[in-house]
């Protein structure tokens, strides 16, 4: 067992399955925080979206606890965070915030659903979750603005075989042929101790806390760990237009731009280019929303985002158009800010202003124990990714190191690379 000076400790079991601890007596809750290592990218073409699919098999019951077992935790979560899951390309997670009191019970059940979910699967759950899959998936896609240009841009931006090629919510198709027998040789492969972590952070009793994951989770049998080829896959060779009629209910036009970017997960480069998209696109004083929103009116919205996952990441701006000619000239302004960093770089008190701002979004997530994004979440997506949870501690400072050239930099990168452009187009 390893113990930091910050209340991080870590063990695994001789399943090889890790557990952290992060205690707290200042909080009146504990979050419990699983992560299996298993999101979209471990699916193959014709077999997609059986990820996300299991996220949603997880909560129609296990061996020992009946199909409405998760309304017996509803009742005692702790708000905001309460009790979910998610999954993406990397990862599916699952999580709750409940009373100390109610540990132990949740730590049982989350051990059973990991290494006796089969043993309660049946055609007839497995066909109602799949046809609330696929309402979800009509109501992000299909049925909302703009989620039609989602499913290409991804398309194009990490062209097959790349496994980031689809979106984690699966093809329709795909979802409706799953097979029972498919989805328990999903499990047995992907929901094993070898290939999960959980994170308790909050108001627990070390001690109690680690008696009982050995206890639940110890004898819960796992075969070796799948192996995931990370090699690297390629990705845009030259920049492309595009242009489309929108599907979606959306109302007016847009542009968006999006380049793939290297997986450095947690670096400098990744702090830098997080600082990047704010001095872009975040607020009033921004510079594409000065330029495109608040100058000159032609844009409605900017937005500016960047985010790494375990193979690659992605830089997006997007501006939605006041009118439908105004489409060469924002995608000009666009670029010709990027091209401005990249030469003149930035001032120094919009380098203050995009710390500041990174620095608050940081904080808000450290002071959240549990639920999505919370302390829990980050430990364990830095032992995932980083084999060590305390990694956490150095990537949230990197942005102290941030200076102007380091953003410089990542402008260059995004003028020199490969990227999509679309012209999404109102359906008259």
């Amino acid at each position: 067992m390893t113990k930091s000076n910050n209340s991080i400790i870590k063990n695994t079991l001789e399943n090889g399955m890790d557990f952290i601890l992060n205690p707290d007596i200042n909080k009146g809750y504990v979050a419990v925080n699983v992560w299996y290592h298993v999101g979209s990218k471990n699916e193959k073409k014709g077999k997609t979206g059986f990820a996300h699919l299991f996220e949603h098999l997880m909560f129609e019951g296990s061996k020992n606890c009946d199909s409405n077992w998760f309304s017996i935790i509803e009742p005692i979560s702790i708000k905001p965070g309460g009790i979910n899951g998610s999954t993406n390309t990397d990862r599916t997670n699952y999580w709750q915030n409940i009373s100390p009191n109610y540990l132990e019970r949740v730590l049982f059940m989350e051990s059973d659903r990991m290494g006796y979910l089969t043993e309660a699967l049946n055609e007839e759950k497995l066909e109602k979750e799949k046809k609330i899959v696929i309402q979800e998936r009509k109501q992000s896609y299909e049925n909302s603005p703009y989620g039609d240009s989602e499913e290409f841009m991804q398309s194009l931006v990490f062209p097959n075989p790349h496994p980031y090629n689809w979106q984690t919510i699966g093809i329709e198709k795909d979802i409706n042929n799953a097979k029972l027998s498919e989805t328990i040789d999903f499990h047995k492969k992907y929901y094993i101790p070898a290939n999960a972590s959980i994170c308790l952070s909050g108001n627990f009793n070390v001690d109690e806390a680690t008696n009982w994951i050995t206890k639940y989770f110890g004898d819960i049998y796992s075969p070796q760990k799948p192996e995931f080829k990370s090699q690297q896959y390629s990705s845009l060779k030259k920049t492309q237009n595009h242009e489309i009629v929108g599907k979606s209910p959306a109302t007016m036009p847009k542009v968006i731009i999006r380049w793939p970017t290297k997986s450095e997960n947690f670096s400098e480069t990744e702090s830098a280019m997080s600082m990047l998209s704010l001095v872009l696109g975040d607020g009033l004083g921004s510079r594409l929303e000065k330029s495109l929103v608040t100058d000159t009116q032609l844009a409605q919205d900017v937005y500016v985002g960047h985010y790494s996952q375990e193979l690659a990441g992605e830089f997006e701006i997007s501006a939605t158009l006041t009118d439908e000619k105004n489409f060469d000239k924002v995608y000009k302004k666009i670029m010709n800010e990027i091209h401005n960093i990249s030469e003149y770089g930035i001032e120094n008190e919009e380098l203050i202003i995009a710390k500041n701002k990174y620095e608050l979004s940081i904080n808000r997530q450290i002071e959240k124990s549990g639920g999505f994004g919370g302390i829990a979440d980050i430990l364990n997506y830095f032992n995932t990714h980083k084999k060590n949870p305390e990694k956490f501690m150095s990537f949230m400072n990197s942005y102290k190191e941030v200076d102007r050239n380091s953003i410089s930099k990542c402008a260059q990168s995004l003028k020199t690379s490969p990227n999509i452009n679309l012209y999404y187009k109102i359906k008259k």
